[in-house]
């Protein structure tokens, strides 16, 4: 999906059309999406970053809420967006604001009987978390890994706003069974929450790098572009599950398809434990990122 072409234009058509036809979708992240565009570049100006923090207003008093919290344990308080990007750095800066836009964006405005948007946000939270951490051992963008983490899951907000009440017995029947969800929403629906949820993205103007393990996760297959960020996603995905899990019952790295990815990303078998106890920690000392 990252490249429209003519083949695909029935697929597209499809989605879109489904798209359109739901009454309360998603707003658009266009803060999210023009900092994802600044932290790509290279060359970006500070002044242009804290520009844009500035213009929402709301979300910047939230972030400096959080700059000041005992987490980061500051000598003095920060009063303003430059100072917290001169001080925390615009890597730390920019994955709070993220996370804000993000948990903004997957708020539905309606509620949803039955559907949890606040478990999908505190998943795609941890998710978002694990895929910054593990982009780090492998050398990757850790800013586009912890953005590709928090909103891969999206699709399934759209599909519960579509669909309701079917959506979430089609989710309580897979929990129940242990079915795959994205096999079962592609039977029923001509389309998955991975499709739905890439297209929106794409829709929105987020880049490739982002939109690619949003339609891939589920299936990750070692080729194709952007294969690399694909295999984080779906890694830091299973992980996030598995930490929201009330019993282990089995290690992380013996869950069925981890061990090929482990094995794409050339990670030891000590980097696993390591990560795993990286992202539990961290999920633990950061409770302001789990929740919007």
């Amino acid at each position: 999906m990252p490249k429209l072409d003519t083949t695909k234009s029935a697929e597209y058509e499809l989605l879109d059309a489904y798209l359109d036809s739901i009454k309360h979708l998603p707003p658009e992240p266009t803060l999210l999406v023009e900092l994802i565009d600044l932290f790509r570049n290279p060359d970006a100006d500070v002044d242009e970053i804290v520009a844009v923090l500035r213009r929402d207003t709301a979300l910047s008093v939230e972030v400096l809420r959080r700059c000041n919290s005992s987490y980061f344990g500051l000598d003095t308080p920060v009063t303003d967006i430059n100072e917290a990007v001169f001080q925390l750095g615009f890597h730390e800066v920019y994955q709070m604001t993220v996370s804000l836009s993000g948990m903004q964006t997957m708020k539905p405005k309606e509620a949803i009987p039955g559907f949890s948007a606040e478990a999908l946000q505190r998943h795609s939270s941890i998710a978002a978390i694990a895929a910054g951490e593990l982009a780090l051992e492998v050398d990757e963008s850790e800013g586009i890994a912890f953005t590709a983490g928090l909103l891969h899951d999206v699709g399934k907000l759209v599909l519960a706003l579509g669909e309701r009440e079917k959506y979430v017995a089609m989710m309580d029947d897979c929990k129940r069974t242990g079915a795959s969800l994205s096999e079962k929403e592609k039977n029923l629906f001509g389309f998955n929450h991975d499709e739905v949820g890439a297209r929106l993205l794409q829709r929105w103007g987020v880049p490739v790098e982002v939109v690619t393990p949003a339609l891939r996760h589920n299936s990750p297959k070692p080729d194709g572009e952007w294969q690399r960020f694909v295999a984080i996603t779906s890694m830091a995905s299973r992980l996030a599950n598995h930490i929201e899990q009330e019993k282990v019952l089995v290690p992380f790295i013996l869950l069925p398809g981890v061990r090929p990815l482990t094995e794409f990303l050339q990670l030891s078998n000590s980097q696993i434990p390591e990560w795993e106890t990286s992202v539990r920690n961290k999920v633990r000392e950061m409770p302001e990122l789990l929740r919007a």
